[in-house]
């Protein structure tokens, strides 16, 4: 069952929303200190625990500041679903309540926003057998499949799906083929949201398209810079190569082969949990290869499109664009 709504609070909940790299946790941050409020992530890649730096997590320091939610559930590999999500979310906007303390919720992640506010379909679970099969299909194999068995969900003009993201198909192809009604019509009998409308606000933050993939070009960098190659070979090694290299934040995956790479031309037996800190630290200081930071640059320019794609399908959201806004002007609404 899903959480019951949460009762209406002095202040409403506010989503700050947008694509990878426009701002959003700076600004959540300068607010949830300037209000006292609490940050609840939208970015389902920050439950992971040890992937900090490739997800944008909030640094130890930060996360003294203030108080968050939505981060370190789950270790890499373990399973965490959107209804995982609404059950810690409740419980930790019912733990604010209690506080008197507001909530921000901040991120990228579209279906949780969603969920949170428009309540989450509770269409059967997708068997793991189903799961690594439908996993092991190429984009292409699956929309055609998604065309058998859900043509309303396959239509591009009119599906409510992300069809560029594998894993939002293989969603729909399971609820199809397992139930024998569309995801879109479990959809439409979905629950009471946790949030609802009345109780929260929002605004999707936008930035000139040069803007933002210069952004982005600079972030993916900085993270390198910052050692996320090293945090890599680190979940490489306490994880398994299999679970880093499938793990499904941009980048994870093909830095691991990248330190794979570079432990082979070191003569470094790589993974190995017995691997000792001066091989891991070898492993870790080699540059990373310039084509794998470039491609991991488009990938995410190509991610944040499809991010403000869905965003913008979201009537309920105001939009600021700070390349030509000033930051703070819309905090007045929310006081």
């Amino acid at each position: 069952m899903p959480p019951d709504p949460l009762p209406a609070t002095a202040r409403p909940v506010l989503f700050i929303l947008g694509p990878t790299a426009v701002g959003k946790s700076a600004l959540a941050l300068e607010m949830a200190e300037r209000f006292g409020a609490a940050l609840l992530s939208l970015d389902a890649m920050q439950v992971y625990r040890g992937a900090d730096i490739g997800t944008g997590k909030p640094t130890a320091e930060e996360q003294a500041r203030v108080p968050h939610g939505g981060i370190n559930l789950v270790e890499p590999g373990e399973r965490f679903t959107t209804a995982d999500f609404l059950r810690h979310a409740a419980a930790f906007l019912a733990q604010c309540r209690r506080e008197g303390r507001p909530v921000i919720a901040a991120g990228g992640t579209g279906l949780y926003f969603r969920a949170l506010t428009r309540g989450l379909c509770e269409a059967p679970a997708t068997p793991p057998a189903l799961q690594a099969e439908l996993d092991a299909l190429p984009l292409e194999a699956l929309r055609e499949r998604l065309r058998r068995v859900d043509p309303s969900m396959a239509e591009p003009a009119a599906s409510p799906l992300d069809l560029a993201n594998p894993r939002r198909i293989a969603r729909a192809i399971a609820v199809a083929e397992i139930s024998g009604k569309s995801l879109l019509q479990w959809q439409l009998e979905t629950p009471e949201p946790l949030i609802p409308v009345q109780d929260f606000t929002s605004v999707l933050l936008l930035r000139d398209l040069p803007d933002l993939r210069e952004r982005i070009a600079a972030r993916v960098r900085s993270m390198v810079s910052a050692g996320w190659a090293d945090e890599v070979a680190r979940l490489v090694t306490q994880h398994g190569l299999p679970a880093i290299r499938d793990f499904p934040a941009i980048g994870y995956g093909s830095l691991a082969i990248d330190r794979k790479e570079a432990a082979r031309k070191l003569d470094i037996s790589f993974p190995d949990k017995a691997l000792s800190e001066k091989a891991l630290h070898r492993i870790s200081t080699q540059p990373v290869a310039p084509d794998i930071v470039e491609q991991i640059i488009i990938d995410t320019r190509h991610y944040a499109k499809r991010q403000l794609t869905w965003f913008r399908k979201e009537s309920i959201v105001r939009q600021i664009n700070l390349s030509r806004s000033a930051t703070l002007n819309f905090l007045e609404w929310w006081t």
